[in-house]
């Protein structure tokens, strides 16, 4: 079954990794793109035979395009503060949905979307893709977990500083969205540490508090967390992210009472009885080629992936919101509402 797909998007992102995925999806067939402006569009499918053009600045828009009987499903990768009106107007419009994270810009927008989506829309679907859920290595990891017994502790680091960052950027001047980098990256690092302590039931995390601070002036309002965790089943871990220091840290590592499972992108190491294991798991690209294949598969089948669903995206940005209100609020604990689901 081949299902017609539209990119909405032209930036790095789209072009770089949705593109590619979409090309090289047994189920799936661009048929068009449409981006704000007319020239990036055209520039993208200029060598994509049958592939139609959409913009903003030209004469058939966003409407025109979801208003396309063959256009089965839309590929939105958006800024962050757009997604939201364009996913709900191809939902609307009876297309199937795969939108980039975070699931929207906050949790109000979010609950108050997924409720609206439940209720209301019921012949078409809505999948997030959050390519962490489709790395080998922290697949491979995981399964590591469930064999050394209960966990008992866990952190995660991820800290860098890179000056490409592009400090002249206007919407990292002046930020669209809260958080900044920390919404933006910082999603998939809970997702990956979710993910992990998913290996085990009761490992969902109920409370936490952080500290934040803005070390780059020019990464507003702030670019570095150090958060407490703590799980419902009692344990409790750290997460440190930062986009602005001279540290440097790429580590998700679970504790558990038979060993320590750490991976650091596709190398996991395992720490047990004193013995020492590295095992390697190339991961393919980023993981968008898996999140998009997955996604057209369910389709085909008339399913959607668990971990697509919009909810355990709400769970990974209600976690980095609250380390930003606790850091607002000096450290201030904060109860996790949204944490039920595990993959």
């Amino acid at each position: 079954m081949s299902i017609n797909v539209a990119l909405i998007g032209s930036g790095i992102w789209a072009r770089e990794e949705h593109l590619p995925a979409i090309q090289s999806a047994e189920h799936l067939t661009l048929r068009a793109i449409f981006s704000r402006s007319s020239k990036s569009a055209t520039a993208i499918a200029k060598d994509l035979p049958g592939c139609d053009v959409y913009s903003k600045d030209g004469e058939l828009g966003y409407k025109d395009l979801i208003a396309r009987k063959d256009i089965d499903a839309v590929i939105i990768v958006l800024p962050i503060k757009d997604q939201k009106e364009y996913i709900r107007d191809a939902l609307v419009a009876g297309k199937h949905v795969l939108s980039e994270k975070p699931v929207l810009e906050n949790v109000k927008e979010a609950m108050e979307m997924i409720k609206w989506y439940r209720a209301e829309i019921h012949s078409a679907t809505w999948s997030i893709a959050e390519n962490w859920h489709f790395l080998n290595s922290f697949d491979h990891a995981r399964e590591m977990i469930t064999k050394l017994g209960r966990i008992i502790g866990f952190q995660v680091r991820m800290t860098f500083y890179k000056p490409i960052l592009k400090p002249e950027t206007d919407w990292r001047k002046t930020p669209t969205h809260q958080g900044s980098f920390l919404l933006d990256g910082g999603v998939h690092f809970v997702a990956g540490i979710r993910l992990l302590l998913g290996a085990q039931p009761g490992n969902e995390i109920k409370q936490l508090s952080a500290n934040t601070t803005l070390i780059q002036p020019f990464l507003p309002p702030v670019d570095t967390i150090n958060a407490s965790l703590k799980t419902v089943s009692g344990i409790s871990g750290v997460v440190q992210l930062s986009f602005g220091t001279t540290l440097r840290g790429n580590e998700w590592t679970v504790a558990c009472e038979g060993g320590v499972v750490s991976v650091d992108d596709s190398e996991i190491t395992q720490t047990m009885n004193g013995k020492v294991e590295k095992v390697s798991k190339p991961n393919e690209r980023t993981g968008v080629p898996l999140v998009v294949r997955a996604w057209g598969e369910a389709l085909a089948e008339g399913k959607v992936r668990p971990e697509q669903e919009p909810e355990p995206a709400l769970a990974d940005l209600e976690l980095i919101e609250l380390m930003l209100r606790s850091g607002e609020l000096d450290g201030q604990p904060m109860i996790c509402e949204h944490q039920s689901y595990l993959k």
